[in-house]
């Protein structure tokens, strides 16, 4: 059913306000789509995303946690379309908001919520994860642990599908809902998602560039400035690399009170196959140290990995759902702990007076005669950095 609808919609975006009101709905129908998901996109402003089964309409209904669902506003589409993106305006910064998707058909989706940047300093805490791709069930333990999480966003680092097919879209979707209907989602685009137009069509993300404006992107959480990067060369190539490494270098000239970078492939890493990507070292890795960015978040290799050069912190979590993979016994230069063959994400914990990095484990994979199994663990964080302010 999803399938057919990511066909029918994967590019049409939703559109316009119809109506702004007060109101309570009725029970309905089971909710027939994917979704729904959100992006705060700054301290005013969201979108919320949904895929139904068939192009049609619905509302959002949606108000502050704290005036939910007595205070509810409604935003309805004006177009028909199977995806459905709608833009909520006059948010107030630094604020939890839910919200409920109600189809014209009556279905209703199950309440989520997202919060809003807040425009001064306030302690927050994010969770980062990566490659969910290919074993979604797994993918959906990881998810399922990380939406237990009280966290302000999340952000992937890539790898969110095996391919960019509606297919897999509709796995990635529907093993991770228990996270994306708890916080806001950003991503940054891995190799597999080929830098397909679904992509871009499935995300709305903050303010940036590339194309439509959503191949890399930055936001500010107060003073604490989150940028989000495209590492693929092959799709980049040498015009799109050079218009992303200026846009990086101004961005990262603001001043702000931490720092955090995010993409797919590691400058450095000690993963048995793939050693870091050299070319991106040498041009970002002097800009990352010029302009004091406290940590650099990175997929690709499905491992977990802590590095540090000339005083940047670069961390590796690629432990989202796909095939782990063996670290090197010959460790890269800098590297100061790792961990292979463990499912995990990072809970970053952002305070006044420094900032928290723990690793958190899911489930260990053994090797048995007949192949291999998951063994559950406690989450007791396996690392944990303490980074100043």
């Amino acid at each position: 059913m999803h399938t057919s609808a990511l066909r029918k919609g994967m590019a049409v975006r939703g559109a316009g306000v119809l109506v702004l009101a007060v109101a309570l709905w009725a029970a309905g129908q089971p909710w027939p789509a994917l979704g729904p998901w959100a992006a705060a996109v700054g301290p005013t402003e969201a979108v919320v995303s949904w895929q139904a089964a068939e192009p049609g309409m619905g509302t959002i209904w949606y108000a502050e946690a704290s005036a939910y669902p007595a205070g509810a506003l409604s935003v309805a589409v004006e177009a028909p379309a199977a995806l459905q993106q709608v833009r909520l305006s006059g948010l107030a910064p630094g604020v939890r908001y839910v919200y409920r998707v109600v189809l014209t058909s009556g279905a209703e989706s199950p309440v989520a919520s997202f919060t809003t940047p807040p425009e001064r300093f306030q302690p927050f805490a994010f969770l980062v994860y990566g490659d969910s791709r290919t074993h979604y069930d797994r993918h959906q333990l990881v998810a399922e642990r990380m939406a237990a999480e009280e966290a302000a966003f999340v952000v992937h680092v890539g790898d969110l599908v095996e391919s960019p097919t509606p297919l897999e879209w509709e796995k990635f979707f529907t093993s991770g809902t228990p996270l994306f209907q708890t916080t806001s989602f950003y991503p940054v685009l891995g190799n597999h998602e080929r830098n397909d137009r679904s992509y871009y069509a499935l995300f709305e993300l903050p303010k940036g560039g590339g194309r439509d404006g959503d191949q890399w992107w930055s936001l500010r959480w107060g003073d604490v400035l989150l940028v989000g990067l495209d590492s693929n060369l092959v799709y980049l190539k040498f015009t799109g690399l050079r218009e992303q490494t200026d846009w990086l270098r101004e961005v990262l000239a603001q001043d702000a009170r931490y720092k955090f970078v995010f993409l797919h492939h590691p400058l450095y890493s000690s993963d048995l196959f793939y050693r870091g990507d050299e070319n991106l070292a040498k041009l970002w890795a002097p800009i990352f140290q010029e302009h004091g960015v406290t940590a650099v978040f990175a997929g690709h290799c499905h491992n977990y990995e802590h590095v540090v050069r000339e005083g940047v912190h670069y961390f590796v979590t690629g432990g989202g759902g796909a095939p782990l993979a063996p670290l090197s016994p010959i460790r890269v230069e800098g590297s100061v702990f790792a961990v292979d063959f463990v499912l995990h994400y990072v809970r970053v914990e952002v305070g006044e007076a420094g900032v928290t990095v723990k690793m958190i484990p899911v489930a260990r994979e053994q090797r048995t005669e007949t192949g291999t199994e998951l063994i559950p663990l406690s989450g007791a964080p396996v690392e944990v950095v303490e980074l100043g302010g």
